[in-house]
């Protein structure tokens, strides 16, 4: 059984095929050096001009370094004047970076340096992310598209920006997500839900592919208490990377000081933030908490991501105990993992822009799933390419206001690209 849409991938070929005069390690190496070689020019030549969200952790780290990572997050930024709202993983990234920060001399330490050094872990995930696709490719159809999905992964506009542009930490947490479905695949589930747990504490968005990680699991092995290794695992993750912030170590007061990093504290009550989904659809954005048909439009949402994944998640484990070939099963997750994050993106409020990343992020691996997966792919990296230029370039500096017709037609575009792709796995297989 193959996936909806997509053809039998070829048999990788074997050495005596490839091409003699072809390294696919040095080609590898060099799409690595040339992905590095970007995102670095991009850093300096904006090290001037920071975004906010590089400001705001500017000022966190000046806080870890005032008051210590037992104060990190009981005291607010100069920015916002909110308090760190992000994970404990995220702390233990930006002790890292304020310890290299200390080693650098002390004539040369400023706000700037710092920026760009608080660059620097995203960036070596947009790297490790590259490898883990090439990985991944190579067992299912060999060099040739292994370096594709890598190019894919290392050039595309979906992941740079976000990381040598904007400063943010998303592709820690999209490459952590990789590598659990990666461990997945390799059968290794007690690590791959432990990859899970730290990126959901890098941040949160990630947590929703953990049934089709718990399906692939259940197909493989079968019931057994087996399948409660991984969740335990993740908890005892979860509560030593959150121990050097909280000020107890009781597990049931850490755990519950957890839960409230986790839930984040939510700076926009908005249906959508610069996110083109079913929100921006037909209108501008609303508050969330406005009521329609009995509900607030945040229920409405979640309902709608519930049944989504609820069927997916079905249809994920119908599918899987009937495929014969790894491979094939591999694909299968990747696709319905895919579809779980962009229909996340699509469906709920106080979407960002940039939390397309994660669906995106797999983008490399349903590239070669079949061309609709590949047609869907690339046009949402299109629309995020869109989106960042208008943001970054002129909405976020007030060059002009939000061009509307824009942000509905492109809205449009990617609630049908779902579409396409949950009509596509739902759909019953040919024989």
């Amino acid at each position: 059984m193959n996936l909806v849409g997509a053809a039998r991938l070829p048999r990788p070929k074997t050495p005596s095929q490839a091409s003699p005069w072809v390294s696919t390690r040095g080609a590898l190496c060099a799409i690595l050096a040339a992905a590095f070689i970007l995102r670095a020019l991009i850093v300096v030549v904006l090290r001037q001009k920071q975004t906010h969200d590089s400001r705001v952790f500017v000022s966190w780290a000046h806080l870890l370094m005032q008051y210590g990572s037992g104060g990190l997050y009981t005291h607010v930024d100069t920015v916002d004047h909110y308090p760190v709202n992000y994970p404990p993983a995220f702390g233990l990234i930006l002790q890292a970076v304020v310890a290299a920060y200390r080693l650098i001399p002390h004539a040369l330490q400023n706000d700037v340096v710092l920026a760009m050094l608080l660059k620097l872990p995203a960036i070596a995930a947009d790297l490790v992310l590259c490898c883990l696709v090439f990985a991944i490719v190579r067992r299912w159809a060999g060099d040739g598209r292994a370096l594709t999905s890598a190019a894919i992964a290392a050039f595309a506009p979906s992941t740079w920006p976000i990381s040598a542009m904007w400063g943010q930490v998303d592709s820690i947490a999209a490459t952590l997500m990789v590598g659990s479905l990666a461990l997945t695949m390799s059968r290794r589930f007690v690590l791959a839900w432990a990859a899970l747990a730290l990126a959901v504490l890098v941040k949160p968005l990630p947590v929703v592919i953990a049934p089709l990680l718990l399906v692939a699991q259940l197909v493989d092995e079968g019931p057994s208490l087996r399948l409660a290794l991984g969740p335990a695992l993740s908890v005892v993750v979860a509560y030593v990377v959150s121990l050097p912030f909280v000020p107890t170590a009781a597990p049931v007061g850490v755990l519950r000081w957890l839960a409230g990093r986790v839930a984040g504290q939510a700076l926009s009550d908005s249906t959508s933030v610069n996110a083109y989904n079913v929100w921006t659809a037909m209108a501008s954005p609303v508050r969330d908490s406005i009521v329609f048909a009995g509900m607030s439009l945040q229920t409405w949402g979640w309902l709608a991501f519930s049944a989504f994944t609820a069927v997916t998640t079905a249809v994920s484990f119908a599918r899987a105990r009937r495929e014969r070939d790894p491979c094939a099963r591999e694909r299968l997750l990747a696709v319905g993992a895919f579809a779980v994050l962009v229909a996340l993106f699509a469906l709920l409020t106080r979407m960002h822009e940039r939390y397309i990343l994660f669906a995106l992020a797999l983008a490399p691996l349903v590239w070669q799933c079949g061309l609709l997966q590949r047609r869907v792919a690339s046009t949402l990296i299109a629309t995020f390419t869109i989106c960042v230029v208008l943001v970054l370039g002129f909405y976020e500096h007030g060059v002009f206001p939000e061009l509307q017709l824009v942000t509905h037609a492109l809205s449009l575009v990617n609630v049908g690209a779902l579409v396409a792709l949950a009509v596509a796995f739902w759909r019953r297989p040919a024989r």
